[in-house]
């Protein structure tokens, strides 16, 4: 598939079929993640936690019943660039989102199961994410209900200014 077609093809999925996602397409996921260009990699690399186990999903809120997730955590930006932390994890979540799409997967990012996970010290330590680094994106991975396939048109929608 070519880029254009992926960046038409890739949406939200909320619905997922309940099919496993084989090993070798979500490694390739993890890489394209794991390939992703970050600001001050040796300060604020981000870790990736897969889970794919079903009964750990199912004690995951708002996670839409997605068959594999992956949660992107990473150490707080250091103070003279806020926020990296959070546009790092941003771009591996995109990164894998397009790879996905590229497998024919559907992919959904998620921001709010990182809060409830961080705010819990024990399920901090059972998904294994290191000290000193917080969940702070993720994506939900699957074989939707809706097949992937172009959905809109190669047409700016952000206001752009050209000085």
């Amino acid at each position: 598939m070519e880029l254009e077609k992926i960046i038409l093809s890739r949406k939200s999925c909320r619905e997922y079929k309940d099919i496993p996602v084989e090993e070798e397409k979500l490694e390739k996921v993890i890489t394209s993640g794991s390939l992703t260009p970050l600001g001050l990699p040796k300060m604020c690399t981000p870790v990736l936690t897969v889970v794919t186990d079903k009964v750990v999903l199912k004690t995951l809120e708002g996670i839409y019943d997605v068959p594999a997730l992956i949660i992107v955590s990473c150490p707080p930006a250091p103070e003279f660039t806020p926020g990296l932390d959070h546009q790092n994890a941003g771009c591996v979540v995109e990164m894998m989102a397009l790879q996905a799409t590229e497998l024919g997967l559907g992919s959904i990012y998620l921001y709010g199961v990182t809060s409830k996970i961080s705010s819990d010290a024990e399920k901090m330590k059972s998904l294994g994410i290191p000290e000193g680094y917080y969940p702070l994106a993720a994506l939900g991975v699957g074989y939707g209900v809706e097949d992937v396939s172009v959905c809109k048109e190669f047409v700016a929608k952000l206001k752009v200014n050209k000085i």
